[in-house]
């Protein structure tokens, strides 16, 4: 008998995107209110092979990635404070791009969502100010060399030269975006990256295998 095949966010979302070459971009946008409470909408791809892949038995140890909406449904499920707002998904050639949006009650419930995308995440938030410090991955550099040789990553920098990993937020008010390496010390904005520092909202997009470039991860850092 085939085994229930219920998709969780078991590796943060990022790292899965590159390990398993499965995602191929990811934006992820933030937008807070003043009590705290906001959206995160989030769209990303995914290759028709790794979907494949969780339709076979002994796949227990695969991070698995959710891909329809009762994955969402199911993550949520686990998350206090957050609800599925809308989900879409659309597949052309041999990706499927997913869309989602989440709903979150308070600063505890993003945090929540934010560990499962990326490495570490803390908010602090005191009346209408705040921070939001995301490591999105740590000691970027050396995981991948671990696991691809040489001609295989430069395969993979062939492969995911147009590829980019984005981040927007908006707050209840002007919000300023800082780096951070792995340590959570400000380091200047990475050169390959398009930055938007200060403002109403803030942004940065920078390519996927420009992140594998920082040996000391990389980190932001929103304030409002």
């Amino acid at each position: 008998m085939k085994k229930n095949n219920v998709k969780q966010l078991v590796l943060p979302l990022f790292i899965c995107v590159i390990l398993f070459n499965s995602c191929i971009g990811m934006s992820i946008d933030i937008q807070m209110n003043r009590d705290g409470s906001g959206k995160l909408t989030m769209e990303y791809r995914i290759s028709q092979m790794l979907q494949n892949l969780g339709a076979f038995d002994g796949n227990e140890s695969l991070p698995t990635i959710p891909v329809g909406r009762d994955d969402w449904e199911r993550t949520v499920e686990r998350t206090p404070g957050v609800k599925l707002g809308s989900f879409s998904s659309k597949t052309a050639a041999r990706e499927t791009t997913i869309s989602v949006t989440l709903e979150y009650e308070n600063e505890q419930a993003l945090s929540s969502l934010l560990d499962q995308i990326g490495e570490k995440v803390s908010i602090k938030r005191q009346g209408q100010s705040g921070t939001i410090d995301f490591l999105i991955i740590d000691d970027s550099m050396s995981l991948l060399e671990n696991l691809y040789d040489e001609s295989m990553m430069s395969l993979m920098r062939v492969f995911m030269d147009s590829y980019n990993f984005s981040m927007s937020f908006s707050g209840p008010g002007n919000s300023s975006l800082t780096f951070t390496d792995n340590e959570g010390k400000t380091i200047p904005a990475p050169k390959a990256a398009q930055t938007t520092l200060s403002g109403r909202k803030v942004s940065f997009s920078i390519g996927i295998m420009d992140i594998f470039d920082m040996t000391d991860g990389l980190g932001v850092k929103f304030n409002w």
